[in-house]
């Protein structure tokens, strides 16, 4: 007896022993579910089955399993406070693992069936920079090999979510994960954080908020809305990923994307976090430049809507900060409007821009007195849950120079520079929504591949990074051919 189906993503014929292999292990890991849920093990029971299920439906279809991958991973944090009142909470949580691990099987799997080929100048590029991250494992500076190891969960694997964009990314499949699954969530999101700006965090997140609390969700009284996910910065991210996909679809034709950008777009005003709002609309303004066929036009077509972003947002938060609306959602606003307008008019001494735009340059110059790094653990958590030594600019650019020293920063930024010129010529070649999308998309993350701490926009990013290098190949073979 034989069985067919698709086995990472190629034909495979199935003997009954090896069905009967497959079926012995999964008894042997529900099995093991069973044992960690009777002794006391929740979450690693749960995230064995979780594991389990994903690498199962891999077997079947992968690109379906890795549709399911990223639904789990932008619900996570929610999903983690969920969880406290059965498992209790834990800074080392294992469901934190589920999507890296599952890459690294994507990955094992398609090197086996030949499926990744190392054929152009960025996916070479990127193998080279994994090989320096793998040796900056070992930097003693970081202050010991857990801080190296416990780093590259955090960075080396959510990179391998490059290479499963890379092998198995198509037109129409990243149509239907940027908006078949990516946008709605975005929705749901918007729809869940603007809740909290307004009534508060349910019981379950206010609870995680007694246990969890840091400076940076603001007043433990109004803190800031974190939606579905682990942190409000990576919630913001995530809103502006969709109000590019949005704006994207609004500018190839359809009217009522629009109003979906428009509603994200307040959504990421009401987070209070500037940046989100500044890439979005930086890159609103930039996709709409880039309609045009001509260099003269993109300028004068960006410098006239960048005017209009400006005015819009000034007028608009200068508007909004003087109704009559709910006091937790205008301190939102004022937080925007210290930055985009008070900022602007030398109102106020602070702006967060020359703060994080110092902390960046102090990683370019860190790499000048120590040109090696200080290890791949030091700019995550790890170097201070392993008490290591903790040095993070708040930028994957500064980071890259810390982390991985003179050489592995160059050439972290040469790879980056990749990915934008990339992106940029496949929109030129095929004009298409899902070029325009993707451009907007590593648009407002700056392509960032250092982001593993964002557990689902890192590896949403690093998986478009790899589909840009992918669909843009294509392109130049089939313009050739």
């Amino acid at each position: 007896m034989r069985l067919t189906f698709p086995l990472f993503g190629t034909a495979a014929a199935i003997s009954w022993r090896r069905t009967l292999g497959v079926g012995v292990l999964g008894a042997l890991g529900v099995g093991a579910v069973l044992w960690l849920l009777l002794t006391g093990h929740g979450r690693l029971a749960l995230t064995l089955m979780l594991l389990e299920l994903f690498v199962a439906m891999a077997t079947v279809n992968v690109r379906v399993a890795i549709l399911a991958v990223f639904a789990y991973l932008i619900v996570l944090g929610d999903l983690r406070r969920l969880l406290i009142p059965l498992f209790g909470w834990s800074g080392l949580d294992p469901l934190l693992v589920v999507g890296s691990v599952f890459a690294l099987v994507v990955v094992a799997g398609a090197l086996v069936n030949r499926e990744i080929r190392f054929d152009t100048k960025l996916a070479k590029w990127t193998l080279a920079l994994m090989a320096i991250m793998v040796l900056q494992i070992f930097n003693p500076k970081q202050g010991g090999l857990m801080v190296g190891l416990a780093g590259a969960m955090f960075l080396i694997v959510p990179i391998c979510w490059f290479w499963v964009g890379r092998t198995y990314a198509t037109p129409a499949f990243m149509r239907t994960l940027l908006y078949g699954l990516v946008l709605p969530l975005a929705l749901v999101a918007a729809a869940y954080g603007t809740y909290q700006v307004f009534f508060g965090y349910l019981p379950h997140q206010q609870r995680w908020l007694e246990m969890n609390w840091y400076q940076g969700l603001g007043s433990p009284n109004n803190p800031s809305p974190i939606s579905l996910f682990a942190s409000n910065t990576e919630y913001g991210k995530f809103l502006s990923i969709g109000v590019v996909l949005a704006w994207a679809a609004f500018l190839k034709g359809n009217r009522m994307a629009g109003g979906i950008a428009l509603i994200l777009l307040v959504a990421v005003a009401l987070t209070g976090i500037r940046g989100p709002l500044f890439f979005s609309l930086a890159m609103m303004v930039g996709l709409w430049a880039v309609l045009s066929r001509s260099t003269v036009v993109w300028v004068l077509r960006g410098g006239l809507a960048a005017v209009v972003a400006i005015v819009g947002l000034t007028v608009g938060l200068t508007t909004a900060t003087q109704l009559d609306i709910d006091p937790r959602a205008r301190k939102r606003l004022e937080r925007q409007a210290q930055e985009f307008v008070y900022a602007w008019r030398g109102q106020t001494d602070y702006s967060s821009a020359d703060k994080h735009f110092s902390m960046m340059l102090g990683g370019y110059l860190y790499s000048l007195s120590n040109p090696f790094g200080l290890g791949i653990g030091s700019v995550t958590k790890a170097a201070l849950k392993f008490g290591g030594r903790a040095y993070n600019t708040e930028t994957h650019l500064g980071n890259s120079f810390v982390a991985l020293g003179l050489p592995g920063g160059v050439l972290y930024h040469v790879i980056i520079f990749l990915i934008i010129l990339y992106a940029f010529r496949y929109w030129i070649f095929s004009r298409s929504l899902i070029s325009l999308a993707i451009l907007g998309i590593l648009g407002v993350t700056m392509a960032s591949l250092l982001a593993g701490e964002a557990y689902a926009v890192g590896p949403l990013t690093a998986f478009c990074a790899g589909a840009i290098d992918r669909l843009y190949s294509n392109c130049i073979v089939n313009k050739i051919n």
